[in-house]
């Protein structure tokens, strides 16, 4: 079971800097992109896209329009999307990360070696929180560059998945809540 909570501490720690490096890199590019540096997007207009658009966790958008140019705010809507859905994800490995380590005693608000705590519970309900967020973030963007670019770039598909993981993961927290409330009592019975 050791091996098993190192493995995990160790990929959720890799996982949440890769994605803390992915957003910063990502803020880049939406200032490059934002600036207008047309250097940048001639060498995105000059690399052959077969699909002409870009697709993350169900979020897609057309990045070329009708004269096959390529629409820059169609580009700065996709990064600013993926940005928001990296920083969300960076948070959900950084609360497991969190969790193991405070369930093993290792951090200063840690309680003990137990699963069962107030902190760990709040970083549960987060992880839920930042799942169902993904699929609203992308929805709103998506009514955004509905609004905002031209007919027919931009289509729509909200992936339902992280809602529901997001649902059972708040189901969780409230077992660990139950089980943090029956330990609180075994402790004062001894």
């Amino acid at each position: 079971m050791k091996r098993l909570n190192k493995a995990v501490i160790i990929i959720a720690k890799i996982c949440e800097i890769a994605h803390w490096v992915a957003a910063g890199i990502l803020a880049v590019m939406i200032a490059v992109t934002a600036a207008g540096r047309m250097q940048f997007l001639k060498y995105l207009s000059d690399v052959d896209i077969a699909s002409k658009e870009v697709s993350s966790n169900g979020f897609t958008i057309g990045l070329i329009d009708s004269t096959g140019k390529l629409i820059p705010g169609a580009l700065i809507l996709f990064f600013i999307t993926i940005l928001l859905v990296c920083i969300l994800m960076a948070m959900i490995f950084r609360n497991v990360y969190l969790i193991f380590k405070t369930a093993e005693g290792e951090t200063k608000f840690s309680q003990g070696k137990t699963p069962f705590q107030k902190d760990n519970i709040r970083m549960v309900r987060e992880i839920g929180i930042f799942c169902i967020a993904i699929p609203v973030v992308e929805l709103i963007v998506s009514v955004i560059a509905r609004i905002v670019l031209p007919v027919g770039v931009v289509e729509t598909s909200v992936e339902m998945t992280g809602v529901f993981m997001g649902l059972v993961v708040l189901c969780l927290s409230q077992f660990f809540a139950y089980g943090m409330e029956l330990q609180e009592d075994v402790d004062g019975l001894v």
